[in-house]
């Protein structure tokens, strides 16, 4: 689909079999774009020169995501279609994969015919976030399963591509489940309808709230090496402390197929530890009455409440916890909301809904990656101050 306006200046001398054909077209303020691409081209200005057999593209600059793109080269069309183009992009900023946005500079060269053509160059990525409605796990399954294979019919199917993709420095991206700090070595091969990313990123620091729960992310290697489809395969190291028990959990495999194994200060068997991190007490501390059969139907129901209504508000961490807080003896619930301010401060907001009385209130400042303070402010209407340094052996 296209707009805009495009002026012909256009002569034509020779034969019909053999025709002569000279003059200019300029395009001003046209747009182009396609039903399978996630983003198109806007304000398109330049000028084609035609000499005979090729068009000449001299200066054609467009939009793309709110940056710049440039375009030169020539376009030859007869007796057959060949192309070599330069094309160049300045802070092009990109929705691309899904629940990710990144902006870029790049350099590329496409060159070929409509039987065989390559894409290469670089791309640096200068900055990435996500999504308000960025989602960890829709985002893991983005790259799960197999594709189907291309049909090998179009013009996409005989594009090959090498790209190299990087970040320019230290890139760090943060939402309301995720926050991560590193820096990528990537390419980008196979064709144009089925790219496939190699390489290796690099995680640094950051946190992950899962089930509920923050998890500090001490360092993480993703590295792709399947050439035939993308399939990043992980190997994190990240850690959380649950009351007085400080948990390591080391992640590895390809996304979908990870292992986990864990590691407990103090020791703890691994029943205990995966008890722990599911429902926030051991195996010894279980009591028949937490785990009846209306307590577990009741806990799937709020965790499913408190899923939708943390996405829907953009929280880090609701959790409904039923029979937790006031007499376990009667039905009751405890909230307890938190909520990543900036990237390093989370407020911590938690209420029993049977007593207006007890409610706690922590505010919680990451100074650097080992040391962190806190303040508290208890049920009882007590304060604390609290610092922490923490350093994994």
């Amino acid at each position: 689909r296209g707009s805009g306006i495009m002026a012909l200046d256009i002569r034509t001398a020779g034969s019909t079999r053999n025709p002569q054909v000279t003059g200019t077209i300029r395009l001003q303020n046209a747009a182009l774009s396609t039903a399978t691409t996630p983003f198109g081209l806007e304000q398109i200005n330049g000028l084609l020169n035609l000499n005979n057999n090729q068009v000449q593209i001299s200066n054609l600059t467009a939009q793309l995501g709110g940056g710049q793109v440039t375009a030169g080269g020539f376009v030859t069309y007869r007796p057959e279609v060949q192309f070599n183009l330069v094309l160049n992009g300045n802070s092009v900023r990109l929705r691309y994969p899904e629940g990710l946005r990144s902006v870029l500079n790049s350099s590329l060269m496409f060159i070929g015919n409509r039987q065989a053509a390559r894409l290469d160059g670089r791309v640096l990525i200068d900055s990435l976030s996500f999504t308000q409605d960025f989602d960890l796990a829709n985002f893991m399954n983005q790259f799960t399963g197999d594709t189907a294979p291309p049909s090998g019919e179009s013009f996409a199917d005989s594009v090959q591509l090498n790209i190299s993709v990087q970040s320019t420095e230290q890139l760090s991206a943060v939402s309301s489940q995720v926050s991560l700090e590193g820096q990528a070595n990537l390419r980008v091969i196979g064709t144009a309808s089925n790219p496939v990313i190699v390489g290796r990123a690099d995680l640094t620091s950051g946190e992950i709230f899962f089930m509920k729960r923050r998890y500090e992310l001490e360092r993480g290697i993703i590295n792709f090496t399947r050439t035939d489809r993308t399939s990043p395969e992980v190997n994190l190291l990240i850690t959380t402390t649950i009351k007085q028990y400080n948990l390591s959990l080391t992640i590895v495999g390809p996304i979908d197929k990870l292992r986990t194994s864990y590691v407990s200060d103090p020791p703890l068997p691994p029943v205990d530890v995966i008890n722990l991190i599911a429902r926030g007490q051991t195996t010894e501390e279980t009591t028949p009455t937490s785990l009846g059969a209306n307590s577990i139907l009741a806990q799937g129901l709020a965790s499913q409440v408190s899923s939708q209504i943390g996405k829907l508000a953009g929280i880090s961490s609701l959790t409904i916890d039923p029979l937790i807080g006031g007499d376990n003896r009667n039905p009751s619930a405890r909230i307890a909301i938190q909520q990543r301010v900036t990237k390093n401060f989370i407020f911590t907001f938690s209420t029993d809904v049977t007593s207006a009385q007890r409610e706690v209130i922590q505010l919680e400042y990451q100074l650097n990656r080992r040391w962190s303070v806190s303040a508290t402010r208890d049920e009882n209407g007590g304060a604390a101050f609290d610092a922490k340094f923490r350093k994994v052996f």
